[in-house]
């Protein structure tokens, strides 16, 4: 993993995530999770039920398909076709809206900012297509497409991005309920053999691109539920 992979997942990377806990806003004020435990078990159902089975897969994906393109000499209408279908069912398989417009947002502001790191990456090419209305913008795919620009490998792009979404719900978690910055620390770092399994798991058996799914309806719900809580600190 080199430094410039390192810089992408960092907590201070200009995505936009930091406006977004994905449902936990709303099981921190209906008393589902009350402390660092309970944080830790959260994450883990989100990162194995959600993050890795579908996001996980899909830069997954995103990655070999923009390789082939990037690296191998690949046929660019076909990896125009696979990555924008890969798009819309990574954006519309999300069952709450919230969600799925923390997706979009994210996934644009994760583009805008890549594309002006690495010019020549050939990420202007999927900005068309948002453009164009064939995709709507999605941060696994941008992970995908530019670790392969990097030459990362499938490894430590799967982890990678396990890991800042991991991170990032830890460091929101600080912001919205009384866990300190030693106490997130603690949870991250118990979550790490998990995140190395997950990755793992995901490169042993990756999904196919038209069975991604996500298990954890629990955390659907409380995503679902959060644009009707009394006050808000989140977007979603």
């Amino acid at each position: 993993m080199n430094l410039s992979l390192l810089q992408l997942i960092d907590s201070s990377f200009p995505t936009g995530a930091f406006s977004h806990s994905f449902g936990l806003e709303t099981a921190l004020q209906e008393g589902d999770v009350v402390n660092g435990d309970g944080l830790a078990k959260w994450i883990e159902a989100y990162i194995t039920g959600s993050v890795a089975p579908v996001d996980g897969a899909g830069v997954y994906w995103a990655y070999q398909y923009a390789d082939g393109l990037i690296n191998e000499g690949g046929e660019a209408g076909e990896a125009e076709q696979k990555l924008t279908a890969l798009d819309q069912l990574l954006t519309l398989g999300r069952l709450a809206r919230e969600a799925r417009e923390a997706g979009i947002k994210i996934g644009r502001r994760y583009l805008h900012t890549v594309e002006k790191l690495y010019p020549a990456s050939g990420l202007s090419s999927y900005s068309n297509w948002i453009r164009s209305g064939v995709c709507y913008g999605n941060p696994s795919i941008v992970h995908g497409w530019i670790c392969a620009y990097l030459h990362e490998t499938p490894q430590s792009t799967v982890l990678s991005y396990l890991y800042s979404s991991a991170n990032m719900i830890v460091q929101n978690a600080m912001r919205a309920m009384a866990v300190g910055q030693t106490e997130g620390q603690k949870v991250l770092r118990s979550l790490l053999p998990m995140l190395e399994r997950q990755a793992d798991l995901l490169l042993e058996h990756p999904p196919s691109p038209d069975l991604l799914s996500v298990r954890t309806i629990r955390q659907e719900i409380a995503a679902m539920r959060h644009e009707t809580l009394y006050s808000r600190l989140f977007m979603s």
